[in-house]
């Protein structure tokens, strides 16, 4: 775990959630309060210096917060606006503070990797305010080195925080995460069910989180994306030929696990590299199916998988092309005719996809086959 010594947060929880019409803090998200999560996940980035702002209903969330175990500040100047807390929080922070994050508590889907990777930039760049984005769009929470503290403190300018962060523009350095979340607050009624809808599948990347963490974060090479992509594709239409026909497959889950597949590509083990990036992220299912995509232990007595799924899908793209499987392994036993070790692995490998292939192509009725031929032909 990074060392954290001397980072503080501050969670701001003063609002009246007015345009709510609840009070945001304590309305319910996984079976616990929505300060609850966002507390929760800052422990899991070990940190655990949390001050909470209160204001609006300070005494209804007080027991909540003494429940958790961290710190409680009362701001009596809320109605003044959220900078009025950011203040009272600044006031209460030791002297050897190095850096404090600051988040929204209407933030609440944020990822510990998210804060994690800030603060192993904050490491590198101690002197520099460090803020994330998503697709080119900054979000939340920003971290705020020390020295920049009293400067905040003495700001009588207009918008708050980020005015008085604005002025050190040049100080500020940007960190590229594949964490939509940043970018979400839930304000409204509407706003909240999309909330409980993305934690119904918070531990699947949407298309756009993958993306980014391909090209923002890993900066794959455009081969290997044009790669992912097609192999997507692929267990993207596999997925509805199985679906269709009665064999529940998550799609979302196997499309996931095709666009991240080769995240690790060139680097030792690279199934297993990108595996224990995406544990490491949160991603534990995810991590097994793309751990599985190389080599992969398949049953012939179960229905068929999003591991499965990947795996062959694998197979049936060379470079950015669909082919057969006849065509990928032919290939593969030419280059590989001097040494009898990799054609007794790539045999195993034909032997595993030729069976997945074989057990989709009888669940669907010939429609495997049917797609595959479109796809190869490109029509």
């Amino acid at each position: 775990m990074m060392d954290t010594t001397g980072i503080s947060t501050v969670i701001l929880a003063a609002g009246s959630s007015s345009r709510m019409g609840r009070f945001k803090p304590l309305m319910e998200l996984g079976g616990r309060s929505v300060v609850e999560r966002v507390v929760s996940v800052f422990w899991e980035a070990g940190i655990n210096d949390i001050r909470v702002v209160t204001g609006h209903c300070s005494m209804e969330l007080e027991p909540h917060l003494e429940r958790l175990g961290v710190r409680s500040l009362v701001n009596a100047n809320h109605v003044d606006g959220m900078f009025s807390s950011v203040l009272r929080a600044l006031d209460d922070l030791e002297s050897d503070v190095r850096a404090v994050f600051i988040l929204p508590v209407d933030i609440p889907l944020i990822r510990a990797w998210t804060l994690l990777r800030l603060l192993e930039r904050h490491r590198e760049y101690p002197d520099r305010i460090v803020v994330p984005s998503f697709r080119g769009r900054r979000g939340h929470p920003v971290v705020i080195p020390a020295r920049y503290l009293q400067a905040i403190r003495e700001w009588s300018g207009a918008e708050g925080l980020r005015g008085a962060l604005g002025v050190h523009g040049r100080e500020t350095f940007e960190v590229p995460v594949a964490d939509r979340n940043i970018l979400f607050d839930v304000d409204t009624p509407e706003e909240y069910t999309e909330c409980l809808r993305r934690w119904s599948r918070y531990e699947i990347p949407t298309t756009d989180e993958c993306e980014a963490l391909l090209q923002d974060v890993c900066h794959v090479d455009e081969h290997v994306l044009a790669h992912c992509r097609a192999v997507a594709a692929v267990a993207g239409r596999l997925c509805d030929v199985l679906n269709d026909a009665g064999c529940p497959v998550d799609r979302e889950l196997a499309v996931a696990a095709g666009l991240l597949h080769d995240m690790a590509k060139g680097r030792p083990d690279h199934d297993q590299a990108a595996a224990r990036q995406l544990m490491g992220m949160g991603y534990g299912e995810l991590a097994r199916i793309v751990g599985s995509h190389k080599d992969i232990m398949c049953s012939r007595d179960t229905q068929v998988g999003c591991d499965e799924v990947l795996y062959l899908a694998d197979k049936l793209v060379r470079g950015s092309t669909v082919c057969t499987l006849e065509e990928r392994f032919r290939e593969a036993f030419r280059k590989n005719a001097h040494s009898p070790q990799a054609l007794s692995r790539i045999g195993k490998r034909m032997q595993d996809a030729l069976a997945i292939r074989d057990r989709i192509e009888a669940a669907t009725c010939g429609g495997y086959g049917r797609i595959i031929m479109r796809e190869v032909r490109g029509t």
